[in-house]
């Protein structure tokens, strides 16, 4: 599975890098009016479909954490209640753990045939592909393997994931209102961005009539007027592209202590920030908002 959607996402991120490739080379010179759309359209081919891949292999790791403290605590009870493991097994595996079911029921036969239960915990680990998983079931075999008790370090590993969950929560929790300043915070750069390049950079290059050399002072030709606009425009589309994914990925460490939680809130902000920043220049809406 982990195989395919990595393939999806190339093949998103190929088709949006293409379209923007043959907008540069052939269309922008013929559709000028539409080129920023046309690259908007393939940066948004690129970067939301494959996000979405990546952001629900994130929820689908942290469901598989969360189903798997729920099948610790079953088994530890069913073992705590007299059960032999393989006994326990089968009976929990006929439970909803959503994700990770049809994992839980093949353990469960493997053991009920006699596969060792070290070698079965360890197969299903191995395809589960999770770290916090993995780490548990290296302990529990660990410890299956010394002769420990197995229902003591279940009942311990479950209860330290649950306590580490709870400190997740907790803290994302706490810090909602930090979140929401610095999408506050953003929004105002990207709003004064938009405010200097139509008021400020245009006040900066106006002529005044008869000046001419006084002074010292050149006039500035129509074209170099166009040309310094441009390079500024430029710099401070640069400006909330930067912001935005790195503002981002603070926020998604802080609330969610991840990077990949993070990426959500970077495509959020530069997306907003660009098509904010992008449609201002077009239509002029700041002048219309605050008309001079």
């Amino acid at each position: 599975m982990l195989r395919k959607e990595l393939l999806k996402e190339m093949v998103f991120v190929s088709i949006g890098a293409l379209i923007v490739l043959f907008n540069t080379l052939y269309l922008s010179p013929i559709i000028v009016p539409f080129g920023t759309f046309v690259d908007i359209v393939g940066g948004l081919i690129a970067i939301v479909p494959s996000f979405l891949i990546f952001y629900s292999r994130y929820l689908r790791n942290r469901e598989m954490e969360d189903m798997f403290i729920m099948f610790m605590a079953d088994l530890t009870e069913s073992i705590n209640a007299g059960m032999t493991l393989p006994i326990g097994l089968a009976s929990i595996s006929d439970k909803n753990y959503r994700y990770l079911s049809p994992y839980i029921k093949e353990m469960a036969a493997k053991v009920e045939w006699g596969v060792p239960f070290q070698d079965a915990l360890r197969i299903f680990a191995k395809k589960l592909q999770n770290r916090n998983i993995s780490r548990s079931v290296t302990t529990i075999i660990e410890t299956y393997g010394v002769g420990g008790k197995i229902a003591d370090t279940l009942k311990a590993i479950s209860q330290s994931l649950i306590e580490i969950n709870k400190i997740k929560k907790e803290r994302s929790a706490s810090v909602q209102s930090q979140v929401m300043t610095l999408y506050l915070i953003y929004f105002v750069f990207v709003f004064i961005l938009i405010v200097l390049q139509t008021f400020l950079i245009p006040a900066l290059n106006v002529t005044v009539p008869g000046m001419g050399d006084v002074g010292g002072f050149q006039e500035t030709s129509e074209a170099q007027r166009q040309m310094q606009g441009s390079v500024y425009s430029a710099a401070f589309l640069n400006f909330i592209l930067i912001e935005g994914i790195f503002a981002g990925l603070a926020t998604g460490k802080m609330a969610e202590a991840s990077i990949v939680a993070g990426a959500k809130h970077s495509i959020i902000l530069t997306v907003l920030g660009y098509a904010l920043y992008v449609i201002s220049a077009q239509f002029d809406l700041a002048s219309i908002i605050f008309p001079v």
